[in-house]
């Protein structure tokens, strides 16, 4: 009863948030010529009472010749029609009607009507096939920002008869709600949309499958939705209905990732975030963002006043993102260039546009902010309503965070999922010196560089490739450069040194080898090969080159030969229902936490699929390692429980999943086959499956014959440098993340595996350091000497020519082995100075170098 009340209590504020709509009518048509629904009379006089309060007046028939005249109508709805129900005539009318500029409304067997008429089912966006018996399940919210589903929270548990359609309608509408097919019986679609919208030549259309039972047209929640729809249709409340996939969240309930500055805060409750004082800023701290589309959902109340920060740099000042980067302004009424839609202070929004597009206080609406390269354009409800093209030298599109302000106490502003779709056309930038191939280069020691290195010794016609870097949507090429010789010429070239010519840039005397200036050129070749740079000039040394920047480039490429560990055994209070590893040492997570070093995602969540588990997949991508390998605990472990959702996310950013087989209690060699069959048997047929099984602390068995039974169809590493501890194994690893610096027994071990067809993989690290997960711990620490134990042990472990080189670790928070990024935070240590870099640029640090080695060992069969 109390959450029927809320349910309730909810859909009445909804209701009176929402000003008086000018008065329009409404056609409802219910004929059917096929299965008739019992409930059609409920729904024909819900929509009554809808229009009655509402201020639009309700027609409804059964005769099609109505349709050869709708010109008085704002919408049609379709009520639970079947079959054949339009002629020629009508439907031609029909058609033109709503590709003109009026509105459809679909309910439930509307997706049963007019198999032959191709035109509807891609009004109605798909066709009925099946359906179950009327059963109990849960409706997700996707969108709760259109007027038909922004009463609802996340989930919403009823009862009704849940169809299953011939096609997927997602790639062609905009989805409001689906279903989850694990809450009922006889769903057989995967992923099953059942509300949607989506934009129709002029006009608006809106299909829900619920209302088969005379029971929802009772319901208040189902009434909203009806009356929500309605609305959309007939063009009186806005929402952006283009087909919307590839979003990543970055807030849908979880703050991980976020921080906040200045004054005032956020309250976040019922996956919304609600402003509390000010002027503070929350921003996206986890990293910078270059090519993308913002997209968020945001209501204010009254004049309030707000904004979408993009484009600035990392700052514990909120004043910096206002004179660093560009706000997009949420402000009812000020000066035309500091109002709703406005890039505040810098540009006006179309204010025709704008107020066509724009909901009233109290109503959501939802904002596309799409940059790329210096190019900020702003939609509002899917219009576009602002272009605006940065020209400040100061200020920079091309990467920067994102934000949301709260502006003052009186100022009540709240925003909902907060979803970015990256465009692969950012900024890539690599190292001078990670080339993979070259002629007359070598690497030169310079203080000043970044990672205290360049690409060197350049004389006329020497060259470079990288392997790992892509030509494919370049369009301008940078490099940091320095010249105490005669200056030249930089080529930029496609596939190798002689291929397609993209574009040249001239290299200026700078004065001094440790004086370093940008030199840069638009692209005006195509092509999509690998970088290949050659160098011309006078005669002796031309310049030094420090860093290399593509804009509108890809990512550095991934190589299956280089393994990070990767551990999915942290929880959080809000997914999993408490603390889980955060806590050890005895600490009070989340500002407390068992690690020396704080992530930059905050104390999140392993099961957060779509918030921390798809950040780290993009992260482990950009560190060009393509395979992780996850922290597993035996069957039913809580880590077990996790691999699908990590298996899933991987996937998406191409990347593989290998496994590293922990020392659960009782684990026997026996077992370990029987695991390592379970894997194969549970997950292989994954896209995203690796055979490959590290198992961990293999010397506490001294017999694995029984490894015979699987080691044909897997390759199973044991852990040691030991080669006479290696029976029955495919190979040795050693994840120390202290033993690299010093390599003992490394290259035995490597020569044994070349000897025996065995595979080598050493394993590197940037630093160890555990004091704060175990308090008192005399056992041995390594410094991470800003990047220079990484470099040595990297160096180490190619100078063995290994098979695989496996990385300790991307997120072992408590042995300080991380190469996930961290953020500076009073108590902790941080990756300022790696590299020679501050800032955001040091959080990722350790990524980018990850992807600067993956580059030097990469073998030529992986070269374009």
């Amino acid at each position: 009863m109390l959450s029927k009340l809320l349910t309730l209590a909810l859909v009445a504020a909804s209701l009176t948030a929402v000003p008086a709509d000018p008065a329009y009518q409404v056609l409802v048509f219910s004929k059917t010529a096929g299965f008739r629904h019992d409930s059609i009379p409920a729904g024909v006089q819900a929509i009554r009472d809808l229009g009655a309060a509402g201020n639009f007046t309700v027609t409804a028939t059964e005769d099609a010749g109505a349709f050869t005249n709708l010109s008085g109508y704002e919408a049609v709805v379709f009520l639970n029609t079947t079959g054949d129900v339009l002629d020629d005539i009508q439907q031609a009318a029909f058609q033109a009607y709503v590709d003109g500029g009026g509105g459809y409304v679909g309910v439930h067997a509307a997706a049963d009507t007019e198999y032959g008429w191709p035109y509807y089912e891609k009004l109605a966006g798909a066709y009925f096939r099946s359906h179950p018996a009327i059963q109990q399940a849960t409706v997700r919210t996707e969108d709760r920002a259109h007027p038909a589903t922004a009463h609802l929270g996340p989930a919403w548990t009823r009862t009704d008869e849940w169809y299953n359609y011939r096609t997927n309608p997602r790639p062609s509408v905009h989805v409001l709600q689906s279903l989850d097919e694990a809450t009922y019986s006889g769903g057989d679609m995967g992923d099953h949309p059942i509300t949607w919208c989506h934009p129709q030549g002029q006009g608006r259309a809106f299909y829900t499958g619920l209302g088969h039972t005379v029971e929802s047209y009772a319901d208040p929640a189902f009434r909203n939705v009806l009356l929500g729809g309605i609305r959309y249709a007939a063009g009186v409340a806005k929402a952006d209905c283009r087909p919307e996939n590839g979003y990543t969240p970055l807030y849908d309930g979880s703050t991980a990732g976020w921080s906040q500055v200045g004054p005032g805060s956020f309250a976040n409750a019922d996956a919304t975030l609600t402003s509390q004082g000010g002027m503070g800023l929350f921003w996206y701290s986890a990293r910078e963002l270059g090519s993308y589309s913002l997209k968020l959902d945001w209501r204010v109340t009254g004049d309030s006043n707000s904004g979408v920060f993009v484009g600035f740099p990392a700052s514990g000042d909120p004043q910096s993102a206002v004179d660093n980067g560009y706000e997009v302004q949420i402000d009812a009424t000020d000066t035309p260039d500091r109002t709703t839609g406005s890039i505040y202070g810098f540009k006006a929004a179309d204010q025709a546009a704008r107020d066509a597009a724009l909901n009233p206080p109290g109503s959501w609406n939802t904002y596309e902010l799409l940059v790329e390269g210096e190019r900020l354009r702003v939609y509002l409800n899917g219009a576009l309503i602002n272009d605006f093209t940065n020209t400040d030298s100061r200020r920079s599109l091309r990467q920067g965070h994102v934000g949301i302000q709260n502006h003052g106490a009186s100022d009540q502003v709240a925003f909902r999922n907060i979803r970015i779709k990256e465009l692969g056309g950012g900024s890539v930038t690599v190292e001078g010196e990670s080339y993979t191939s070259g002629s007359g280069v070598q690497i030169a020691d310079h203080a000043p560089a970044s990672g205290g290195k360049t690409l060197g010794y350049v004389d006329n016609g020497d060259r470079a490739g990288y392997a790992n870097v892509t030509t494919a949507g370049a369009t301008r090429f940078s490099a940091r450069v320095s010249s105490g010789g005669v200056g030249g010429t930089i080529q930029i070239r496609s596939g190798s040194a002689t291929g397609t010519l993209l574009g040249s840039v001239q290299v200026p005397v700078t004065g001094g080898w440790e004086k370093f200036q940008t030199v840069s050129t638009a692209l005006t070749g195509s092509a999509a090969g690998p970088l290949f740079l050659v160098f011309t000039g006078g005669s002796g040394n031309l310049f030094d080159l420090d860093t290399i920047t593509l804009d509108g480039g890809t990512a550095p490429q991934t190589s299956g030969k280089v393994h990070v560990f990767y551990y999915p055994w942290y929880g959080s209070p809000q997914v999993s229902g408490g603390w889980r590893h955060w806590q050890q040492g005895g600490h009070s997570p989340p500002g407390d936490i068992g690690a020396d070093f704080y992530p930059a995602l905050g104390a999140y969540d392993s099961g957060d699929f779509a918030g921390a588990v798809a950040q780290h997949m993009k992260w482990i991508r950009q560190s060009a390692a393509g395979v992780l390998v996850l922290s597993w605990w035996g069957r039913g472990s809580y880590e077990d429980g996790l691999a699908r959702g990590v298996l899933d996310a991987a996937a998406k950013e191409g990347l593989k999943v290998a496994w590293h087989l922990e020392p659960y209690s009782g684990r026997t060699a026996a077992s370990t086959v029987d695991d390592i069959r379970y894997i194969n048997q549970t997950y292989g047929a994954h896209p995203a499956f690796s055979d490959a099984f590290y198992v961990f602390e293999s010397l506490r068995i001294t017999d694995w014959s029984a490894l015979s039974q699987v080691n044909q169809d897997n390759v199973i590493l044991a852990q040691t440098t030991d080669t006479s501890k290696i029976a029955h194994f495919n190979g040795m690893y050693t994840y120390d993340a202290i033993a690299g610096a010093t390599a003992p027994g490394w290259q035995h071990a490597a020569d044994h595996a070349r000897q025996h067809g065995l595979v080598w993989a050493p394993s590197v690290g940037p630093g160890y350091l555990d004091d704060r997960a175990v308090p008192g711990n005399t056992t041995p620490t390594l410094a991470r000497d800003n990047g220079a134990t990484y470099d040595k042990e990297w160096s180490n472990a190619l100078a063995t020519e290994p098979t695989w080189v496996s990385i300790t670790s991307f997120n072992e928070w408590h042995e300080g082995s991380v190469i996930e990024p961290a953020v500076p935070r009073d108590g902790y240590q941080s990756f300022e100075g790696a590299y020679g870099r501050t800032g955001a640029a040091a959080q990722t640090a350790y990524l980018d170098r990850t992807a600067y080695w993956v580059g030097r060992f990469v073998a030529p069969s992986e070269r374009g």
